[in-house]
């Protein structure tokens, strides 16, 4: 059932489809003009939906569509009007309508436009919780990473500057919003395998014997399985599994080269050595600058992607500094006025650090 006001000046159009509204389970406010249509959208939420006549008394339909628009951009605007009119009609698209239905009408088609409005709503409001949600769900799987790290290494920030220094390579690449978020997250998790592999030979500080380098060796594939249920995160779960991938092939655990490597699994694996040369670990010290600008250069090709070290030392953070670890863009001020929901508000309010929001949410003005 979706909340759906009708503004229309006709009182037997209005009255039809009305009926038609509530005959299939729709919460119905009507208006008989354009001015009192205006003043009925005076929230965010407030409606699922607007169907309105063009020609109306005091407003038109574009001024009720575009005061809509103002307080809710996801709202779902229909256009029902006699006015068969190609400019008419694209007036109303470009203040936000998403579909046209010229009169007369058959009821049918007046729900199934709806229907198909509202289904689109419904994309855009979980779209938008998504996106809300995104941030939080980083932090959580950077404090799983870097608390599954406390295994393996003294610091427990690794996984941290991984992040940043992908996310800086991806965006020198010009890579979309979208891949870099995966690559984040690939970042992120890149080692979530090793939960499986005994503490002791993370630890080891002395070379490791055949055997247990190949136990070392499963954690790729261990941590694309704890992945492998996530529809969503495939780019992810690739990175992680292809992160030990060598660019001429003599990597694991498929022996991949080249281009056959994901672009999300050549970047971790560069921005992951170099901070294993620049931190040290227990089985190698810490690296000079000048030392890891060499290595990278002779692995230029074999180890490593050679465009991706040029993105690496193009971006290459300097002596005692680390990249920022940039938050995902949650275009806060459309945001805060699309939440058709409260909890959607308050999600986005707690996002900003302001907890006195998250009972009662307040809007910008």
């Amino acid at each position: 059932m979706a909340r759906v006001l009708v503004a229309e000046d006709d009182g037997l159009t209005r009255r039809f489809i009305e009926e038609t509204l509530e005959y299939a389970g729709h919460e119905v406010t009507s208006a008989c003009n354009g001015a009192e249509a205006i003043c009925a959208v005076d929230s965010p939420g407030c409606f699922d939906a607007v169907i309105t006549d063009y020609a109306m008394p005091e407003a038109t339909g574009v001024d009720l569509i575009a005061h809509a628009q103002r307080l809710d951009p996801m709202i779902s605007c229909i256009v029902v009007t006699a006015f068969r009119d190609l400019d008419l009609a694209m007036q109303a698209m470009q203040a936000g309508a998403v579909a046209f239905i010229p009169k007369p009408f058959k009821s049918m088609h007046l729900l199934t436009v709806l229907d198909r409005a509202l289904e689109r709503r419904e994309l855009a409001d979980e779209a938008l919780r998504l996106r809300f949600l995104a941030p939080m769900l980083e932090r959580f799987t950077m404090v799983l990473a870097n608390a599954l790290e406390s295994k393996d290494y003294e610091t427990q920030e690794h996984s941290t500057r991984l992040v940043g220094m992908s996310d800086a390579i991806a965006r020198h690449l010009g890579i979309g919003d979208g891949m870099r978020s995966m690559i984040r997250f690939g970042a992120c998790l890149h080692d979530i395998g090793k939960v499986a592999i005994p503490e002791a030979l993370l630890r080891k500080p002395d070379a490791l014997t055949p055997e247990e380098r190949a136990v070392i060796r499963t954690h790729p594939d261990v941590g694309a399985a704890i992945l492998a249920d996530i529809d969503t995160w495939e780019d992810v779960r690739l990175i992680v599994k292809h992160h030990h991938e060598h660019f001429d092939g003599g990597g694991y655990p498929d022996g991949l080269r080249g281009d056959q490597i994901p672009l999300g699994a050549r970047i971790v694996s560069v921005v992951d050595a170099f901070d294993v040369m620049r931190t040290g670990r227990p089985y190698q010290p810490a690296r000079s600058y000048d030392w890891i600008l060499e290595e990278l250069q002779r692995e230029s090709g074999g180890q490593f992607d050679p465009e991706l070290v040029a993105a690496l030392i193009a971006v290459m953070p300097t002596e005692g500094t680390t990249i920022a670890v940039p938050p995902l863009d949650l275009q806060p001020a459309r945001r805060a006025a699309v939440g058709r929901r409260q909890n959607d508000m308050a999600i986005a309010a707690w996002l900003r650090g302001d907890t006195t929001a998250v009972r009662t949410p307040t809007l910008p003005a």
